[in-house]
């Protein structure tokens, strides 16, 4: 019995869309809204934009340290008090931000922000939706997704007219009470759909590597592989996009348009999985969908703004369905109770590899030039062979195997 299934109402009523619409929040204010923030922070602070986001870069690749440990308590206590605690902790960094002028201040305002994408973002969203209902964890997780790549655009959309309007400070204020909110509506979600009986030491399941399966063994070294370079190639890629495409084509305008396409075929790739992954393993449609990413790679390299178009729609629908792949499939081999520990795990080089991204790709781009596609495919090769190598490791996860059978 899943011990945080709630006795008292049936998982069809659990708002999948309330943790669809708090990775909205969470991303959003926590992450993609430093791209308009940079620039009034550096004036109020007196720094560089390019001391604001390394700022950030670090303190987001040092939260990745404590996945584990945000794994352990989802398991104990419920990933949804993991996430309430997160947006108020989100806030908490934000409100700091936004009465700080010295750089003490500014590291303490992010070092609340990175615990807060720690325990308020995908890893704890899907870790409940797997908690709440793990026959149908992988539909809920695409939903979940789904609200995620929307984050961007919603953050760019409304953060550059409320700066314009009402200026740095009240806009952080504005976030702060969303994430309020969020962290409010998390707590009635995990009071409402709270454990039908108290975790204890007797209750509370036992993870240890020297009890795993040997196929859940190889599982978790394959995902973290897989995430690890996933997302360390993603963040330098789709950071230098734009510089590649203005090297390539020698025009800046191209070069967006190109870029932007990402975007909409990452949503596309996302509802794909939502309504026709249930028909195929997930493993599989992870394995095909990692072969689009290196593909769009090599068409990318080519000067033709077709196949350029072409390269960055298979790259946003291959890496909109891996979202969900390496969100999932962990679950296919630990249950509801040990998965928030065992997704800690397999999420640590994932988060950092997001992390150190975009430093990578800056660095590689700026040193080896025309080679730049060329490496970062290597990266995408090496995460594509290990979600392919998955196949081979049979799931031991019981609630799948007999919903399979």
């Amino acid at each position: 019995m899943n011990k945080f299934a709630s006795t008292s109402r049936p998982f069809r009523s659990v708002p999948v869309h309330s943790l669809g619409i708090s990775q909205i929040l969470a991303y959003g204010p926590l992450f993609y809204g430093f791209a308009q923030f940079k620039q009034p922070l550096g004036l109020q602070y007196q720094l560089s934009e390019l001391y604001i986001l390394t700022a950030l870069s670090l303190t987001v690749g040092a939260q990745a340290c404590l996945a584990p440990i945000y794994g352990y308590f989802a398991d104990r206590y419920s990933a949804l008090w993991v996430m309430c605690f997160g947006f108020f902790a989100g806030a908490i960094g934000l409100g700091l931000l936004a009465v700080g002028s010295s750089v003490t201040g500014l590291l303490a305002s992010f070092g609340c922000i990175g615990i807060a994408m720690g325990c308020a973002t995908y890893e704890l969203a899907f870790s409940s939706a797997v908690q709440l209902d793990e026959k149908n964890a992988r539909i809920n997780i695409s939903y979940i997704t789904f609200y995620g790549a929307l984050a961007s655009s919603i953050t760019w959309l409304v953060t550059g007219p409320l700066l314009a309007q009402f200026g740095l400070v009240k806009t952080l204020w504005l976030m702060i009470i969303a994430l309020c909110v969020a962290g409010v509506r998390m707590g009635m979600l995990a009071h409402l759909y709270r454990p039908a009986r108290h975790a204890s030491s007797f209750s509370f399941a036992r993870f240890r590597w020297s009890d795993l399966q040997l196929s859940e063994k190889k599982a978790m070294l394959l995902l973290a592989l897989a995430g690890g370079f996933e997302y360390l190639a993603f963040g330098a890629a789709a950071m230098m996009w734009i510089s590649w495409f203005t090297s390539l084509y020698q025009d800046l305008a191209i070069a967006v348009m190109l870029a932007s396409i990402y975007g909409p075929f990452q949503l596309f790739g996302r509802m794909a999985e939502m309504y026709f992954g249930k028909m195929f393993d997930a493993r599989l449609t992870g394995a095909v969908a990692s072969s689009f990413v290196p593909l769009a790679m090599m068409l990318a390299w080519i000067d033709n703004l077709y196949i350029s178009a072409l390269a960055m729609a298979l790259f946003g629908m291959g890496h909109g369905v891996l979202t969900v792949t390496l969100g999932f499939v962990t679950n296919l081999y630990f249950r509801a109770e040990i998965y928030g520990r065992a997704k800690g795990w397999v999420s640590l080089p994932r988060s950092m590899g997001l992390a150190m991204g975009p430093l990578a790709g800056g660095f590689v781009f700026a040193h080896f030039g025309n080679n730049f596609l060329m490496i970062i495919m290597g990266c995408f090769l090496i995460s594509c062979l290990c979600i392919w190598a998955l196949l081979l490791q049979p799931p031991t996860n019981q609630i799948h195997i007999k919903s399979r059978t």
